[in-house]
């Protein structure tokens, strides 16, 4: 039995932090023992450890502030942390951190593998000089580094230099049997059943392009749909001046971030992906397996490798948004591809050991 580590900043419910939950949640525990070492203890922003294996160790770094002031110490607890349960392979899943963490690595010893996993393109994404520098010069250091998309492959191998015998593509794993439960659950969202009901759920941020979203929205005939956006974050304030500039308050709910998002997805009509560019959108995966078709924007990322005839649209949202509906909704019996579930868990098994 190999005993694993995996270092997230929080365990709650970004995109990234579901994907370890899953993995950590769903290893084979004859051949792995699971660990997981978070930056600090926070119920609020670790809200999946309720749900977490209770087989699973838990520890928290407990550092305060920036990451890169706080980086020597990192790296000492996290060594002490790696002694103190004998970890034979590490994984660390964020961005910035890989990026961070990579020129210590080798302060850890050659005993253990490391692992890093990719949750974006690092290119569009990372405008830090200093992380960008240490992604193009330390990432070496890692053993593996796993993505997610052809386009993340790419951005990884061709943008940053990364040997190719390094990277490996590995799809986001699932866990149906969560989601499933999780959406009979009451909904947090009040929704009409008299309008078409759009979901979108993510960070409010540039990067998810919510503004694109809306600027294309109340250029259609919205009567008949109600716009529901789901999520927190720095831009929640500009959003919310758009829409009144816009004249979209009666036709579109912002609701916070919630611990269970499935309940909603399985009462809308259709989800909608407005980024700008994604790794690979877990949320788009998540809204498949509730039974939703998808009109996703045509962004750089892995959304061409998620979406098909059969479960959605890809279109120019800020000029063909009206159109991706009406082929969207047209779309029945919408379900996530099983069959691929366990390999990709094979795939991450084979990785770690």
């Amino acid at each position: 039995m190999k005993n694993v580590v995996f270092i997230m900043p929080f365990l709650g419910n970004t995109g990234a932090e579901k994907v370890i939950f899953n993995i950590v949640n769903n290893l084979d525990r004859t051949l792995f023992k699971p660990f997981l070492l978070l930056y600090k203890e926070d119920e609020q922003r670790n809200s999946l450890l309720k749900d977490l294996s209770p087989d699973v160790t838990v520890g928290y770094l407990n550092i305060n502030g920036r990451i890169r002031s706080a980086l020597p110490i990192f790296i000492w607890r996290i060594k002490q942390f790696c002694k103190k349960n004998r970890i034979e392979t590490l994984l660390i899943s964020d961005g910035t951190s890989n990026a961070a963490f990579s020129p210590f690595l080798p302060l850890l010893g050659r005993k253990i593998k490391k692992i890093a996993r990719e949750s974006n393109l690092p290119s569009l994404y990372e405008k830090n000089r200093v992380v960008n520098f240490f992604y193009r010069v330390f990432y070496e250091n890692y053993d593996t580094i796993i993505v997610q998309s052809n386009e993340m492959y790419n951005d990884i191998v061709y943008n940053l230099k990364i040997p190719k015998g390094k990277v490996i593509k590995i799809n986001n794993p699932l866990d149906l049997k969560y989601i499933e439960r999780l959406s009979l659950e009451k909904s947090e969202a009040n929704i009409c059943n008299a309008k078409i009901n759009l979901l979108t759920i993510g960070r409010l941020t540039y990067q998810k392009g919510y503004d694109i979203l809306l600027e294309a929205f109340s250029k259609i005939n919205n009567d008949v749909y109600h716009l529901i956006i789901i999520g927190d974050g720095e831009e929640r304030n500009s959003l919310n001046n758009l829409c009144k500039t816009l004249r979209l308050e009666d036709k579109v709910t912002f609701i916070k971030n919630t611990n269970n998002p499935y309940s909603i997805m399985k009462k809308a009509d259709l989800f909608i992906s407005s980024s700008r560019w994604e790794g690979y959108p877990n949320v788009v995966i998540e809204a498949i397996a509730c039974g939703l078709p998808v009109v996703a924007n045509n962004y750089p990322g892995g959304i061409h490798e998620i979406l098909n005839s059969d479960n959605g649209v890809i279109c120019d949202l800020s000029n063909e948004l009206e159109e991706g509906l009406t082929k969207a909704l047209k779309l029945k019996n919408v379900k996530f591809n099983e069959s691929v579930i366990d390999d990709i868990y094979d795939k991450y098994q084979q990785t770690l050991l």
